[in-house]
């Protein structure tokens, strides 16, 4: 069975299995840092559960991103009365709900009634960089998707005709999306050299120094934050084997863009994170 997402032989072999006897689960849950083709696999796990190869106007599927904002329970609801029909075509209904770690309380609880009573004709899968509520992860067959080893991403780079030197492949942190990117974007490559730069001087700084640098960081908008905190966590996440101690790091600064998303003060969550680096 071909597939058109680069990696994750782990997660591909038991879905294939799945779609080889027909027995797919109702509900999955496909988790992981951003970059890593959790969205891709999932269309394309849509894509064979249909037997289609264009979603776009199936009337029995369904594509749900609210990009980065929370997923409100009344868009949820439309999405259940949407799965409540039958079929069109063939067996089943297939939704696809990127960003579903935004899904909040409401939203939550409203899906979950329909994963703890799926009808047999519908296949739910949900896309996240991190955990939706606990309720919501029980009810499903969760996949982890971790970083691309430097192999994997070498051999990506072969296969896409990228620049893939050392340098490259270290920034990548694992995912293809963002080789793909340092390859044809030479700014943003630049960028990412003088984030790291400011990671590495906080790093080096007292408690009590870092947050004089407070006001600093606090002038960038809310969307650069993210970005940077985002390139932090994953360089220090890189570098957990041979420096544990960086848990907090990463624990703090995921926390941190969960955060810059509530609309709390950027000086109060610039504070905490400047504590826990």
């Amino acid at each position: 069975m071909s597939w058109q997402t680069f990696g994750h032989r782990h997660v591909k072999a038991v879905l294939e299995k799945q779609l080889e006897t027909g027995q797919l689960a109702q509900a999955y849950l496909f988790l992981g840092p951003e970059g890593l083709g959790k969205k891709l696999l999932a269309l394309e796990l849509a894509q064979k559960t249909l037997e289609v190869n264009q979603l776009e106007t199936h009337p029995d599927f369904t594509f749900f991103s609210n990009g980065q904002s929370d997923i409100a329970v009344e868009e949820v609801r439309r999405l259940i009365s949407e799965l409540s029909t039958k079929p069109f075509f063939g067996k089943r209904k297939v939704v696809v709900i990127d960003n579903a770690q935004n899904l909040n309380a409401s939203g939550s609880n409203a899906l979950l009634k329909t994963l703890e009573e799926p009808g047999v004709s519908t296949v739910i899968i949900l896309v996240a960089d991190r955990k939706p509520l606990p309720t919501i992860v029980s009810r499903c067959q969760v996949f982890r998707f971790n970083p691309l080893s430097v192999a994997e991403l070498a051999a990506f780079a072969k296969e896409k005709k990228l620049a893939a030197g050392k340098e490259l492949l270290d920034l990548s942190f694992g995912s293809p999306a963002r080789l793909a990117k340092l390859s044809a974007d030479a700014g943003f490559l630049t960028a990412e050299h003088e984030a790291l730069a400011k990671f590495s001087e906080l790093m080096a700084l007292s408690r009590g120094e870092r947050l004089v640098k407070v006001g600093e960081f606090a002038a960038y908008e809310p969307e650069a934050l993210a970005g940077l905190f985002f390139t932090w966590m994953m360089h220090a996440l890189s570098r957990l084997g041979e420096n544990p101690g960086l848990a907090q790091a990463v624990a703090g600064l995921q926390e941190a863009m969960w955060q810059l998303r509530t609309n709390k003060n950027k000086k109060l969550i610039l504070q905490g994170v400047f504590l826990k680096i």
